[in-house]
């Protein structure tokens, strides 16, 4: 259940922030690659007796995925502002 609701807010944010026009897109996805770099460094330097549990290369999958989800919720954010702007004549 907690899986389902990190991935709606990893897809929610950046909608919404794509939406509205509140960050730059470069900004919002640099954002998005730093928070998965630090979570991605912050796994991997668990201690070794807890690295057997999941190995790193699943997790690592999981945070591109998540990563993935970031954009494509951007992306789909700032396509539906585009499509609401009256185009004039």
């Amino acid at each position: 259940m907690i899986g389902f609701l990190i991935a709606v807010v990893a897809g929610g944010l950046p909608f919404l922030l794509g939406t509205f026009g509140l960050g730059r897109s470069r900004i919002v996805l640099g954002v998005g690659g730093f928070v998965a770099c630090g979570w991605l460094i912050a796994l991997a330097a668990q201690r070794p007796a807890e690295r057997d549990v999941i190995p790193l290369w699943f997790v690592s999958g999981l945070v591109v995925l998540l990563y993935a989800i970031w954009c494509g919720g951007l992306w789909l954010g700032s396509r539906l502002r585009r499509m609401r702007r009256v185009t004039p004549g």
